[in-house]
């Protein structure tokens, strides 16, 4: 007997952990000290203690009891961590209500398969090797999909943030399946001793609906993936066809710099000054047209810098760019070309309507050893339109804008960044913060 309700320890000493593990994968903790890491252990032995005596010396199974934790977890994980009240309580709510309704379906599965007729009762009130079974498998479980979820750690961040009030009403759908396990299934053991198959339907049906919407936001999720790359490879093939013409425009210019040259020897020998100067102005012109200045030393940023630098001044727009010295090695540069190009693009795109004011965009970008930070000013007329927290294009072409956006949130995401706007006064800020 001993050994079982050392078994039953174990496994709810896995249940606790798997939550706080869980939690500190995906979510910063506000603090990180000695005092902060003790008070966290102390909440988790609370825990514990709570989960085990009530397996102990209730039963195996209380919606009651899963109430309390959810409570209990959820208040501790909005004071520990960097984290919304309705994140903390949707995340535990589904934790709880996920292993309680896998222990009730295993629980319906073995009543179907065992021939004891009271066999859900029976481990549901009873320490046993059949419960203890039953909680090992419905851990075990638990482990598989905690260990897949760390593996595709930005994938299903991205997802619970972007489709969270799906993931909240399954949890409505899970508290309902459980509330009718309780109170109508259960019961009905006892009265009709031959459907018991059938109960294991309903927690199963519910599962499987939610294993094929997993599946379909994965697939619009990687869909939307592979558009992505596609465009930042688009733009990376574009910057680099625009260099490679820029250098071959220069090439044919120096090429006819001796010819340029004789001309101004003749000229000056004739002593036609007047001529060679008019020449010198004429020669120059495309000279200062193809100037590349060298902002960064990083040689995408660069090529970038000075395209756009050229677009907006064709349209009337002062850029005034204030960069440090980059280092290739910290950015990738197609996250360069995501980050820069797309939000220069949408700052010049937001100056070009500017009427009344004048058309300027402020670039600055500093660095460090620990991180690269990015602030984009601009003058704007248009409303600010914004939906769900992210900002909402005012271009005739909304799909592709905000390809362009979701471009620049996944490269800042890939570095842990903080992606944050406002506006005052008409113009409009935005800062990028990149850790590595």
């Amino acid at each position: 007997m001993i050994w079982l309700r050392i078994a039953q320890g174990v496994l709810c000493a896995v249940e606790v952990c798997g939550l706080y593990f869980l939690l500190q994968i995906f979510f910063d903790k506000r603090w990180d000290n000695t005092c902060s890491n003790i008070l966290w252990m102390i909440s988790g032995a609370v825990l514990f203690g709570l989960i085990f005596y009530q397996r102990d010396q209730a039963s195996m199974y209380s919606r009651y009891f899963m109430l309390l934790c959810i409570v209990l977890s959820g208040a501790v994980t909005m004071l520990w961590f960097q984290i919304s009240w309705v994140k903390a309580v949707l995340v535990t709510v589904l934790y709880f209500e996920s292993l309680y309704f896998s222990d009730i379906f295993l629980g319906f599965i073995g009543q179907a398969l065992y021939s004891h007729d009271y066999f859900f009762e029976y481990i549901q009130f009873e320490l046993s090797s059949k419960r203890i079974i039953v909680m090992l498998i419905s851990r075990m479980l638990l482990c598989a999909v905690i260990s897949l979820f760390i593996r595709h750690r930005a994938l299903v961040s991205r997802i619970f943030s972007k489709y969270i009030l799906i993931f909240a009403g399954f949890a409505l759908l899970e508290y309902f399946g459980l509330y009718f396990c309780d109170r109508v299934f259960v019961p009905a053991f006892g009265l009709q001793e031959k459907i018991y198959i059938y109960f294991a339907f309903f927690p199963l049906l519910i599962t499987f609906t939610l294993i094929i919407i997993l599946f379909y936001i994965v697939y619009i999720e990687k869909r939307n993936e592979i558009r992505l790359v596609n465009s930042q490879n688009e733009m990376l093939e574009k910057n680099y066809h625009e260099m490679i013409t820029l250098y071959q425009n220069r090439d044919r210019i120096f090429h006819d710099m001796k010819n340029h040259l004789s001309v101004l020897s003749m000229l000056i020998a004739e002593q036609d000054i007047n001529k060679a100067e008019n020449y010198i102005s004429k020669i120059n012109e495309p000279i200062l047209e193809l100037e590349h200045k060298n902002f960064t030393g990083n040689r995408i940023v660069d090529i970038i810098l000075n395209d756009k630098l050229e677009k907006a001044r064709a349209i009337g727009i002062h850029l005034n760019i204030k960069v440090d010295k980059l280092n290739e090695d910290k950015i990738q540069d197609i996250d360069w070309c995501a980050i820069l190009a797309n939000l220069l693009d949408n700052a010049i795109e937001a100056c070009s309507r500017v009427i009344k004011k004048e058309k300027w965009i402020d670039l600055s970008i500093m660095q460090n050893d620990y991180t690269t930070f990015i602030e984009i000013k601009n003058t704007y007329e248009d409303k600010i339109k914004t939906l769900n927290n992210k900002l909402v294009s005012n271009k005739n072409d909304k799909n592709l804008h905000g390809i362009g956006m979701e471009s620049v949130q996944n490269a800042v995401e890939k570095y842990n960044g903080i992606f944050d706007y406002g506006w005052c006064d008409d113009i409009f800020t935005i800062n990028i913060s990149l850790f590595y």
